[in-house]
């Protein structure tokens, strides 16, 4: 189901926005293989705000997870944030 428009976050209700991928990814080294995506910015949503303290307790690390949603497909995942303005220079203006 390709999304065309930003989805609500599953977590908050907030309106996601649109996004380049970050140029360098975790993981398998593939890629993000999408030239967009969508993210949930809201600083209250449950994902964000708990993620912190998930993240410190079990793994001491300073990081949080902020919702996002694959375009071509409509998955929704976490993406690794290490501040509160992680991601923010990605965003693209409609």
């Amino acid at each position: 189901m390709k999304i065309t428009e930003a989805p609500d976050c599953p977590h908050c209700g907030s309106k996601m926005k649109k996004c380049v991928p970050p140029p360098i990814n975790y993981g398998d080294g593939l890629g993000w293989c999408t030239p967009y995506m969508y993210i949930c910015f809201n600083d209250e949503c449950k994902l964000y705000a708990n993620g912190w303290a998930n993240l410190k307790n079990n793994y001491n690390k300073t990081a949080s997870y902020r919702c996002m949603c694959y375009p071509d497909n409509g998955v929704f995942d976490a993406m690794c944030v290490f501040s509160p303005d992680g991601l923010k220079g990605q965003i693209v203006e409609e």
